[in-house]
């Protein structure tokens, strides 16, 4: 046995290793949840008014939620459904039109994250900081998910402030639940194309 591994080191034959390297797939998922997490982690913050002036003078939990206009991914990223009630026939999972409009929704939230970060005063730095931590992770997650890097952009209204700093807060709280929302959706979505890259 010991003769065979020497054998095999003096061949130059690469040993076995039981750690596998990251495909794609998964690396979409990691980011994504990455994403997730940093979300809901600044989302939660913000919601403690004793700790954080984001959504100050509102109570942002009352508020209604905002999601990404025109876009059809909870539909469009469903997974494929095997159904056996005869009034009800299966849906076809499409992955790229999922991942189209991932990206598209990804684009929303990051333009409308950058414009609110840019009309916001550069003294408000703990509220710049949050949100372009969760930027970050948006670009974080395109730029190392091959599947969205491959994908046509989809084009997105774009968010304008309204001009009224109060009225802008309020918005900004019924965006983030939205994006909140949306990123679950995503982390479902990608992880059910890593899963079918996984078993191809």
């Amino acid at each position: 046995m010991a003769l065979a591994l020497l054998c095999a080191g003096a061949l130059g034959t690469p040993l076995r290793t039981t750690a596998r390297p990251e495909t794609d797939a998964q690396s979409c998922t990691t980011h994504a949840k990455a994403l997730l997490v940093r979300l809901k982690s600044v989302l939660e913050a913000a919601l403690d008014q004793k700790r954080s002036v984001m959504f100050n003078g509102f109570n942002c939990t009352e508020l209604s939620v905002i999601v990404v206009p025109h876009s059809q991914t909870p539909s469009i990223c469903q997974p494929s459904q095997h159904v056996t009630c005869s009034s009800q026939s299966s849906q076809s999972f499409n992955k790229n039109e999922c991942l189209k409009n991932i990206t598209g929704d990804l684009q929303y939230y990051r333009s409308m994250l950058n414009t609110y970060v840019k009309s916001l005063d550069q003294t408000k730095s703990q509220t710049i900081t949050d949100l372009t931590s969760i930027t970050d992770s948006i670009q974080t997650l395109q730029k190392n998910c091959q599947p969205l890097q491959n994908t046509e952009e989809q084009q997105t209204e774009n968010w304008k402030p309204k001009g009224q700093a109060f009225e802008d807060r309020m918005d900004l709280c019924k965006q983030l639940k939205g994006f909140h929302i949306r990123a679950i959706t995503i982390n479902r979505a990608l992880g059910y194309i890593s899963a079918e890259a996984d078993n191809s």
